[in-house]
C-alpha cells in the first residue's frame, strides 16, 4: 500500500513531516513552524511521531491548542483537522501521492490560508495601536466562529461526543492506519437497555439526562487516544485502537459495570447497557467491521441484557460476566 504523505498547512506555506521526525510550533524563528503575533507562546505546541502517527500535544502554552474546535493537551492527528495556534489556523492532511490531485480542495486551502498570511502581516504592520488592536479583536472573532463550526460539524450537541458524520470520517482514516502498519482495532457498539421506556415512563428531559450520564461514563474507561462517538438515537460507538483482545474486553465490562452502577447517581434513574465487540481483520471493509459489531450487540440483547458479547468468526462469544461462557 502506498506510504501517504503528511502536510501541514499554515499560513501561505506547506510543510511536509517526516516519520520518525517531531516538530516546534511557536512565534519565532528557531521553530519548525514559525507563527508570530502576541497571542502565540515562544514554543507553543510539539508534533510528535508516536506509535506510527503524528500527535500534537500542547508546550505548556498561555492560550492552549484547539483542534476542531477543542481544546487539548494531546491528541493524534487526523486529515483534515484544523488546528487553531495563538491566532493562527493551521490544516493537517495526508495525501496519498499516487492518487489525483484535489485541485479544489488545494484551491480552498490555498485562498484560506492566504488570508491568514495577510491577516498576519496587516497586524505585524499596523502602526497605530488602535487599529492592531481592532485588527486582532476581529481575528479572534474570526476564530470563535471557526471552533463553533468546527463544534457543530463534528460533535454531538447533547453529549459532547463525536457525532455520527464525525465517527464515519474518522474511522475511515484509522482503517487506513491499521492496514499501513498492522496494529489491533477493535469497536464497541453500546445501546442503552429498554430506553424507549425511559423516554415514555420518565420523559424525553429525563431521556436526555440519561444519554449525557452514559456518555460521560463511557468516557471515564476510554483512552484520548480512542474514537468515542453518539452512533444515533440511545447507540454508542467505540474505536480502539493498538489493545489486546483481553484488555478490551476488560474495558468493555468496565463500562458496562461502571453504567449499571452509577448511572443512578448521574442520571437520576438506574440504567444499563448492552455491548457488542467486534475485531478487524485484514483487508475488511468499515461497514463490515461495524456489521460485526452490530451482531454481536444483537446476541446481547437477545441474550437477556447489560452483558457483553464478542463477535467471533460467525459465533458470538459471552465474555466472563455472562452465565454461558461456551461460543454460540
Amino acid at each position: 500500500m502506498t506510504e501517504l504523505t503528511c502536510v501541514l498547512y499554515f499560513l501561505d506555506k506547506k510543510l511536509t513531516l517526516l516519520p520518525g521526525k517531531d516538530y516546534t510550533i511557536g512565534r519565532y524563528g528557531g521553530n519548525d513552524v514559525c507563527l508570530p503575533g502576541p497571542t502565540t507562546s515562544r514554543e507553543h505546541a510539539r508534533i510528535v511521531w508516536r506509535e506510527g502517527r503524528f500527535e500534537i500535544e500542547d508546550a505548556g502554552s498561555t492560550n492552549g491548542v484547539i483542534v476542531n474546535g477543542r481544546r487539548c493537551a494531546a491528541r493524534p492527528l487526523a486529515d483534515g483537522d484544523h488546528i487553531l495556534i495563538g491566532t493562527s489556523y493551521l490544516v493537517f492532511r495526508e495525501i496519498d501521492p499516487a492518487a489525483p490531485a484535489d485541485v479544489a480542495l488545494e484551491n480552498e486551502l490555498s485562498d484560506t490560508l492566504i488570508i491568514e498570511r495577510q491577516m498576519a502581516d496587516l497586524l505585524k504592520e499596523a502602526g497605530d495601536k488602535k487599529v492592531r488592536a481592532e485588527l486582532l479583536a476581529l481575528k479572534q472573532n474570526l476564530n470563535r466562529t471557526r471552533r463553533k463550526l468546527d463544534l457543530l460539524a463534528n460533535r454531538d450537541r447533547l453529549t459532547g461526543l463525536a457525532n455520527r458524520r464525525s465517527f464515519d470520517a474518522e474511522l475511515t482514516r484509522e482503517l487506513e492506519r491499521v492496514r499501513r502498519y498492522g496494529h489491533p482495532l477493535s469497536l464497541f457498539m453500546i445501546d442503552i437497555d429498554h430506553f424507549k421506556a425511559v423516554n415514555d415512563t420518565y420523559g424525553h428531559r429525563q431521556g436526555d439526562k440519561a444519554l449525557e450520564a452514559v456518555a460521560a461514563l463511557i468516557n471515564i474507561n476510554t483512552r484520548r487516544n480512542d474514537l468515542t462517538a453518539r452512533y444515533g438515537g440511545e447507540e454508542f460507538a467505540v474505536v480502539m485502537p493498538e489493545l489486546k483482545a483481553e484488555n478490551v474486553i476488560v474495558v468493555a465490562e468496565k463500562i458496562r459495570g461502571l453504567i449499571e452502577g452509577g448511572s443512578k447517581k448521574r442520571a437520576g434513574i438506574p440504567l444499563t447497557v448492552s455491548i457488542g465487540i467486534s475485531f478487524y481483520r485484514d483487508k475488511e471493509s468499515a461497514s463490515r467491521f461495524i456489521e460485526k459489531a452490530d451482531k454481536a450487540l444483537y446476541e446481547a440483547k437477545r441474550r437477556g441484557r447489560n452483558r457483553v458479547v464478542l463477535y467471533a468468526g460467525r459465533r458470538t462469544v459471552n465474555t466472563d460476566r455472562a452465565p454461558n461462557r461456551e461460543p454460540v
